[in-house]
C-alpha cells in the first residue's frame, strides 16, 4: 500500500526527503545550527526546495547535520536537491 501512496505522489520529483534509518532519535540542523527537524527512527521528512536551492557548488554552510542520541553525526554536504533522499544511517560494512 505504501509504495502505491509513493507512486501516486504528484510532485514526488520535486521533494528532498530525509530518512531516519539509525535506531535512534535524531535531531537534524541545517546550515549554521539551525533545528530542521527532530526524527525518531524510521521517521522521515519532506520539502519541496525552491529550484535555486541545488548547485553545482554549495555555500560552505549549506549543509545538514544529524546528531544521534548517543552523539554519532553524519552529515549531508550538498544543498538539498528536488528529488533526492537522504537516509541517515551508518555506513555498510565494506
Amino acid at each position: 500500500m505504501t509504495l502505491a501512496l509513493a507512486a501516486c505522489q504528484p510532485y514526488r520529483d520535486e521533494i528532498f526527503n530525509i530518512v531516519n534509518e539509525t535506531g535512534e532519535n535524531v535531531v537534524v540542523t541545517w546550515n549554521r545550527g539551525d533545528l530542521y527537524a527532530s526524527l525518531p527512527p524510521g521517521g522521515s521528512i519532506e520539502k519541496i526546495p525552491p529550484p535555486n536551492r541545488c548547485r553545482v557548488t554549495p555555500l560552505p554552510d549549506d549543509r545538514f547535520t544529524a546528531t544521534t542520541e548517543t552523539g554519532k553525526r553524519y552529515t549531508y554536504g550538498r544543498p538539498m536537491c528536488q528529488g533526492e533522499t537522504w537516509h541517515i544511517r551508518k555506513p555498510l560494512p565494506s
